[in-house]
């Protein structure tokens, strides 16, 4: 494509995606779907799970290219390809999808390897060199999962344990303040939300008064139609009765009264 369109894809990536928010200098966005992929990994692949946890290799060690550059810094580009399609027509779950297929087809080669640094240079230099039926298996297998209920409870999950985290560390006084400050936060929150409620209530209000005056409105519309039809036929029937008694010059029958509305 043209440089503008490539340009105007990749602003679709960033922004309508929320692919960009994975790239800010905190990198809480990664952080999370670093966990979130742990979780599934060990909801589909439990065994697999345990024998990475059982060597400390967390998804950070070998997944965080994958999510960062969509599979591009290390597969073969027309993978990377088909991978983009599909990111373009499901969104970024795919990215989970693909890694959680990667896996689980190449988990008995990994569960052969009993150290980190093999298991991580299997998973790193190995597993991406994927064979054209591989490539259409993983794909095959994407479209067949659904995972986004598991991604959203996953998200939450993370940011309890990371508020339990933190409480954890704080002492009566810090986490008196912190619940005061949330608590005036969705005091705050209350507050504006119930002026949202009362604004949309006044517009409501407003349609339905503008409903009704065009019920009402139509009821008078359509009143004046049918007198306006019964005086129609009304003068057509005079005229009807006239033409009975009254013939033109050349002693012809006027137009009929079928004849006079097929003329209208």
């Amino acid at each position: 494509m043209s440089e503008e369109d490539a340009f105007k894809m990749l602003k679709f990536l960033m922004f309508d995606m929320g692919l960009r928010k994975q790239y800010r200098p905190d990198m809480t966005i990664l952080q999370i779907q670093m966990y979130q992929l742990s979780r599934l990994l060990h909801d589909y692949h439990r065994d697999l799970y345990n024998h990475l946890e059982e060597h400390e290799i967390g998804p950070s060690l070998y997944a965080a290219p994958w999510f960062l550059t969509m599979f591009a810094s290390q597969f073969p580009l027309g993978f990377v390809a088909r991978v983009f399609d599909m990111l373009f027509l499901q969104g970024s779950e795919v990215i989970f999808k693909v890694a959680l297929s990667l896996l689980g087809s190449h988990k008995p080669l990994i569960l052969q390897h009993e150290n980190l640094e093999t298991i991580v240079d299997f998973i790193k230099s190995t597993l991406p060199n994927l064979g054209l039926v591989q490539m259409e298996k993983t794909i095959s297998q994407v479209f067949e999962m659904d995972i986004a209920k598991q991604l959203q409870a996953y998200e939450v999950e993370y940011h309890v344990l990371q508020d339990e985290l933190i409480d954890s560390s704080l002492n009566d006084n810090q986490r008196l303040d912190k619940l005061e400050k949330a608590n005036s936060s969705l005091r705050k929150q209350n507050f504006d939300l119930l002026e949202e409620l009362q604004v949309a209530n006044g517009k409501i209000q407003n349609l339905e008064a503008t409903v009704e005056l065009l019920l009402t409105n139509e009821g008078k519309l359509k009143q004046s139609i049918l007198t306006l039809e019964q005086e129609r036929e009304a003068l057509l029937n005079t005229v009807e009765k006239m033409q009975k008694k009254i013939g033109d010059t050349d002693g012809k029958p006027l137009l009929t009264r079928q004849e006079h509305m097929d003329a209208d």
